[in-house]
């Protein structure tokens, strides 16, 4: 997908400065430039339009700044008043169209409203004709996390990006006090206090945390048989903190599966340190990690991650956050975990469960799922299952922490519509998505619960079905 970059010194392979080591990389009238080669390139394309608000203000702005787009679309004032070309021919034999491009009258504000709206779902990556390695080399997420970079070595990471990056630090706290913690995120007061001093939206309804994180629950879990299948599993912050019941129930299902499960020592995986600036906060994390993962993946061990966001991380981001020959390796180990499930699945080593214990399921398929061109492995290991399951293939417009943010909520929600009304519309008995952040943000848009598939498998297998009744009251509009 992108350049191959580990290890190189000779940066004229990387002439537009996308890789981390490259000294352009930093260099503030370099990535103008950048920003206004990629502009020009996507304004002529508009593939994108509709996919983000980073597209959509881009091209608006663009429009209403052309002095000569009645010109270009065939038409011409006269008095106030648009003349069709058909009726206006002899008009139109006058008119002088400009060649140049307005994406150069765009303002340094634009520019900065278009990289701050981007919340790197990545979803143009896929669906764009210039990526690398084409020779125009499009990578519009990297570019604008590459001006996000910029713009916080140059005015220092704010206390927001600090605290939301920190997921270790927060997360082993809140654990430890986590019904305060919990009473504390439902308290109209801390909550306004949260939106006003760090910028997390009043409104936004946040993860609980759980009282016992994953890493507990493993670390006194009586060891289990060795199956013949060796895989290790990166459990992720989310799942650690706020919710061990997907852990728990990954750990059953692949030992049921015939696997023998390990969880090495870890730490977050970088990605929220990256969105929010800090690059060399993503390559210490990074590092901690090959460092812990490569033994188990020497060993024979896939490295199973339950996480969308997370497994591309550790798929596409390490190799450049840490380029070595070890992290190469370790990404080559990484995969989904309902990937993984379902191949077990259909290799005959995982019993189905009962006929109708699954019901009907509207499952969201996760952006950083989408773009890593695996197929729709929850959907699928759902169906396999015995699950009616009505695809819902639009992004929620969470994306990790940006919808957290006081300032992106409501346009985030506004993201989040077309995913609802699918949602709605499939009239489900559970809902379910692989990412658990896409899944609070349809809790709040639809105010149905969200489950990730291996913990729907898991509790088909119980008799004890998950189910997704509608609560109103937590429900927004």
């Amino acid at each position: 997908m992108r350049l191959p970059i580990a290890g190189q010194q000779d940066w004229s392979a990387d002439p537009h400065g996308m890789a981390y080591d490259n000294p352009r990389f930093w260099d503030t009238a370099h990535v103008e430039s950048e920003l206004h080669r990629v502009f020009e390139i996507c304004n002529g394309c508009r593939l994108c339009f509709n996919l983000c608000p980073s597209f959509d203000v881009l091209f608006r702005r663009v429009d209403a700044l052309d002095p000569h787009r009645e010109e270009a679309e065939g038409k011409h004032i006269e008095g106030g008043k648009i003349v069709e070309e058909h009726e206006a021919a002899e008009l139109l034999k006058h008119v002088t169209v400009s060649t140049e491009n307005p994406v150069g009258l765009l303002h340094d504000e634009d520019k900065q409203r278009v990289v701050e709206l981007c919340y790197e779902c990545k979803l143009c990556f896929p669906k764009c004709p210039y990526v690398p390695p084409h020779e125009f080399a499009v990578d519009f997420p990297k570019l604008m996390l590459r001006a996000k970079m910029i713009q916080a070595k140059e005015d220092g990471i704010a206390f927001r990006e600090r605290f939301l990056g920190a997921t270790d630090l927060v997360g082993g706290v809140m654990t430890r006090i986590a019904p305060l913690a919990n009473a504390a995120a439902h308290n109209a007061f801390n909550r306004t206090l949260m939106d006003k001093t760090i910028g997390i939206a009043r409104d936004r309804q946040l993860p609980a945390y759980a009282e016992e994180s994953f890493a507990t629950w493993w670390a006194r879990r009586a060891p289990a048989p060795g199956g013949e299948t060796p895989v290790a599993l990166f459990a992720t912050c989310y799942v650690n903190y706020n919710d061990p019941a997907i852990g728990r129930a990954a750990v059953e299902v692949l030992e049921k599966a015939g696997c023998d499960v390990d969880c090495p020592e870890q730490v977050c995986c970088g990605m929220p340190k990256l969105d929010g600036g800090d690059l060399e906060g993503a390559r210490e994390l990074a590092r901690r990690n090959v460092a812990t993962l490569l033994p188990a993946v020497r060993a024979g061990r896939k490295i199973l991650s339950p996480g969308p966001s997370c497994t591309l991380t550790l798929r596409t981001e390490y190799p450049e956050l840490v380029p070595t020959a070890e992290a190469r390796e370790v990404a080559g180990a990484v995969m989904d975990l309902s990937d993984f499930v379902l191949q077990q699945a259909r290799a005959k080593k995982l019993p189905k469960p009962e006929a109708g214990a699954v019901g009907k399921v509207a499952f969201h398929v996760a952006c950083h799922n989408r773009v890593q061109n695996f197929g729709y492995r929850g959907r699928d290991l759902l169906k396999w299952a015995g699950g009616d399951v009505t695809l819902v293939d639009r992004c929620c417009g969470m994306d990790g922490t940006w919808g957290m943010k006081s300032e992106f909520f409501a346009e985030s929600l506004k993201v989040a519509e077309g995913a609802a009304r699918r949602v709605e519309s499939a009239e489900p008995e559970v809902v379910s998505s692989d990412c658990p952040l896409a899944g609070l943000q349809l809790k709040q848009k639809t105010g149905r619960p969200s489950y990730h598939p291996i913990r729907i498998l898991r509790a088909a297998y119980g008799d004890e079905p998950l189910r997704s009744p509608r609560t109103d009251k937590e429900r927004a509009t």
